[in-house]
Formats: C-alpha cells, structure tokens, sequence
C-alpha cells in the first residue's frame, strides 16, 4: 500500500522559565514547526505522522499535532530521477 507522505506547518506550544515583565511576556512568540513524514490520522482533535513505515506494515517514531494549530499540509510526490 502506498503510503501518502505530508509537509506539515504547524505552531507548537513553548515554555519559558524564570520570570519576565508583562512586555517581556508579550515579546514571546510561538515557534512555527514544519513536520513530515507519513500521514496516519486526521481528525478535529490529532493529526498524526510517522517518520518511517516498513515492509511489515509498522510505523515509527510518531509524532502527534493537535489538529487546530496546523497552518497548512502539504502533500509530498516522489519525483524519478533519471
């Protein structure tokens, strides 16, 4: 079975430690991600991708986005080179 591979762009949570001014905390900014890999799931809560797939039919390392803070996907097509 082909599986369909994605470039996805998405923002992901940050942590900041320590303590900063009220501009100072303004001044922070979410990191915008792009993720690919093989497209499992999608559906209003988790999007789901793996990095790898094997020949048995396994998936690995997984990687789960919450659905609302994707920005776009991409679908990826392999391209023969000659």
């Amino acid at each position: 079975m082909t599986q369909k591979m994605v470039n996805i762009r998405w923002y992901d949570a940050r942590f900041f430690s320590w303590t900063y001014t009220e501009d100072a905390c303004k001044a922070h900014k979410m990191c915008l991600f792009n993720s690919m890999g093989y497209l499992i799931l999608k559906n209003g809560i988790t999007t789901t991708i793996a990095a790898e797939y094997n020949d048995e039919g396994e998936y690995r390392d997984i990687t789960l986005i919450p659905t609302g803070s994707i920005i776009e996907i991409i679908e990826l097509f392999a391209r023969t080179v000659v």
